[in-house]
């Protein structure tokens, strides 16, 4: 899809270096992204035959929108990726394996109503086995409707990648933070961050334990008067790092001003790990 072709040629484009990878951004317009304005929610189905091969499904915004969330669902398998269009910001891309439907959801506003807005992505050095990267906004701004997958040398998303155990703002709202697992060695970990000032918005985290190899769900809700702009989702271990084995098969909006998970982690037999539904508020 496209999303995943075109991870490489947004490099030409590269306005700079963060960390160790490339930074892609969108020069910023002259008011933020509105809470009074209405979002648009888009979903498709796309069908995967097998769990050993992975379905991905692109989900395009109405003409003239721009993506500010994404969100996916893969019952009965597990999602591999999640993340938004790096070059025309107007759709995003889900990857999953399961025997059955992917839905993809894009929530979507006019890009004439949102302004301030500079979108980062960082593919980082090759690697296998379990990956993690955040990618942080500029300071001052705040993190909304990222994403992350794992690519091929190509640019295409991997067809080795499996486990993603979290897709989700930070914690204190400034960045973007993804992880999965990879058993190729010739892969790099892609990290996409939508950043805008977000005036008077919060994170919320809502966590429920997610015993050994027992399904969890949670829903996060943002308090009255605030509008759930994106959200996300993260396997948790006691001490607040990603559990390193496990699946999601839900990261999606839900009605009003909530965010909706689903997830087994796979690691701790004696218990304590949690699933986290992270929101990013505004008002």
């Amino acid at each position: 899809m496209r999303l995943f072709r075109l991870a490489c040629a947004a490099a030409a484009v590269t306005t700079g270096i963060v960390g160790a990878g490339l930074t892609w951004a969108a020069v910023p317009a002259s008011a933020d992204v509105p809470a009074s304005q209405p979002i648009q929610y888009v979903t498709q189905s796309f069908y995967g035959s097998s769990s050993s091969v992975p379905v991905t499904g692109t989900v395009h915004c109405p003409s003239g929108s721009r993506v500010v969330s994404s969100g996916a669902s893969a019952p009965g398998g597990q999602l591999v990726g999640i993340a938004p269009d790096i070059n025309f910001h107007d759709a995003a891309t889900a990857t999953a394996r399961l025997q059955g439907y992917l839905q993809v959801t894009v929530g979507c506003e006019p890009f004439a109503g949102i302004t301030e807005v500079t979108s980062r992505t960082i593919g980082f050095p090759y690697g296998t086995g379990f990956r993690r990267g955040v990618v942080y906004c500029p300071a001052g701004m705040r993190a909304f409707g990222g994403g992350g997958y794992m690519a091929k040398p190509s640019g295409i998303i991997s067809t080795d990648s499996y486990d993603m155990v979290s897709n989700s703002v930070s914690a204190d709202g400034t960045g973007w933070t993804f992880a999965a697992t990879t058993t190729a060695a010739k892969e790099s970990l892609v990290v996409t961050t939508q950043c805008a000032p977000l005036r008077d918005s919060y994170v919320t985290q809502t966590g429920t334990p997610a015993p050994y190899f027992t399904p969890a769900n949670v829903y996060g809700s943002c308090a009255p008067g605030y509008t759930a702009l994106s959200g996300g989702v993260y396997l948790s271990k006691p001490d607040g790092t990603e559990v390193r084995s496990g699946l999601i098969d839900y990261s999606v909006p839900a009605s009003g001003n909530r965010w909706y998970t689903d997830g087994t982690s796979f690691e701790d037999p004696a218990g304590g790990d949690k699933l986290v539904a992270l929101v990013q508020c505004i008002r």
